[in-house]
């Protein structure tokens, strides 16, 4: 357990809350804390959605057809099993937010949300 010591313009407004949603304040900062880095990891996850498609033409002919998966613009793992890709990223780079994405002939691509990581 962490103990943090927020400011008197934080804890009382917490205090409130947690008072008028019969909720604990550790129950409420976390929630917080939990949304704040669900947002942190889909910002990350956009720049590197914009750096996959920066890179598509180079990426192409080397993986055409099959999965990648990429942090900050360098391919980490490839196959052409997206799910046997997720799970090697996962296992080794644990929780951070990986892009996994098929190759195809085209960059843009409909990305949707498994996991913690962005998958196609």
């Amino acid at each position: 357990m962490t103990i943090i010591e927020l400011a008197p313009r934080l804890s009382n407004p917490l205090q409130l809350l947690a008072k008028r949603q019969e909720a604990s304040i550790e129950e409420i900062i976390e929630e917080v804390i939990d949304r704040f880095l669900r947002e942190q990891r889909h910002a990350q996850l956009l720049q590197e959605m914009e750096r996959f498609r920066q890179m598509h033409s180079e990426l192409l002919p080397q993986f055409r057809g099959k999965y990648i998966g990429m942090l900050n613009g360098q391919v980490l793992d490839s196959d052409a099993d997206g799910g046997m890709l997720h799970t090697r990223l996962a296992r080794q780079y644990g929780d951070q937010p990986i892009l996994i994405v098929e190759i195809k002939d085209q960059p843009e691509q409909e990305f949707k949300r498994l996991s913690r990581r962005l998958v196609v």
